[in-house]
């Protein structure tokens, strides 16, 4: 069972947090989220395997496709249709993928910080190999302190916001060592669909992209911006307007799904 919560009220968004993360990070960090009720229903959960949600070691569970098939459970139990969904980077793959699966029941779709993809994602791959063979050589203490060392977060935001990177450092902490590996294996396994697929998505979709991150590339917000019929695409690159996002979010929804 996904440790799942539901706030506020008003039109339903369905909401996944990113790799290596969970939903305390997010309420830590402010990013995606306001601190008040703001019109929206917020439904939200930790992955498998992330902060209070249980998680084995089969990779498989841990596909993005099997994460679409999580965030669409959810919202079957917690949403009425149509319902919008969205996520941050692992998230927002698994929101893209489950309104591929069930474009008629979303109302629209929210990406904040795309993951690599496509021809930038081999890079991204390596560097989850990398991850695995320091935890089966040193432990996952060694990579927490690698963690530490290089934040992966722009150096705008960790200027702003130094304690953000001990935020991500205290989720992913709290993983175990197997599944974390498990769900590394899946992470290598995974890519963002053809775009030939996400031509075909007439659905609302908003891509919040920031600047000078090489895990979450512009490229791949870019190149998604393109694709998807109906999609926007906002950037930032300072911290001032990293706080318009959880307000935009709502906008976006309230425009897009009914109450």
């Amino acid at each position: 069972m996904l440790k799942t919560t539901v706030s506020g009220s008003g039109p339903s968004l369905i909401w996944a947090h990113g790799l290596m993360l969970s939903m305390t990070l997010e309420d830590t960090t402010g990013w995606f989220h306001p601190t008040q009720e703001d019109g929206i229903r917020r439904i939200r959960y930790d992955a498998r395997g992330h902060g209070h949600s249980p998680g084995g070691t089969a990779s498989s569970a841990y596909l993005w496709t099997s994460q679409a098939d999580d965030m669409l459970g959810v919202a079957s139990e917690h949403a009425t249709t149509p319902r919008a969904l969205g996520g941050h980077s692992m998230g927002s793959a698994s929101a893209l993928l489950a309104a591929l699966k069930q474009p008629e029941l979303t109302s629209c779709l929210i990406l904040a910080t795309p993951p690599t993809a496509w021809q930038t994602r081999p890079n991204q791959v390596r560097r989850y190999r990398q991850m695995q063979r320091l935890i089966e050589q040193r432990g996952i203490a060694s990579l927490l302190r690698l963690a530490a060392q290089n934040p992966a977060l722009p150096n705008w935001l960790l200027q702003a916001h130094p304690d953000h990177a001990s935020a991500s450092l205290r989720a992913l902490s709290g993983m175990r060592a197997d599944a974390l590996m498990a769900i590394l294996d899946a992470a290598c396994a995974c890519d963002l669909p053809a775009v030939s697929a996400l031509q075909q998505l007439e659905v609302p979709t908003l891509i919040l992209a920031w600047r000078d991150d090489p895990i979450h590339p512009l490229e791949t917000a870019e190149q998604l911006a393109t694709a998807l019929p109906l999609a926007e695409l906002q950037i930032i690159s300072d911290a001032n307007d990293l706080q318009h996002w959880p307000r935009t979010i709502s906008d976006f929804v309230r425009r897009h799904a009914p109450g």
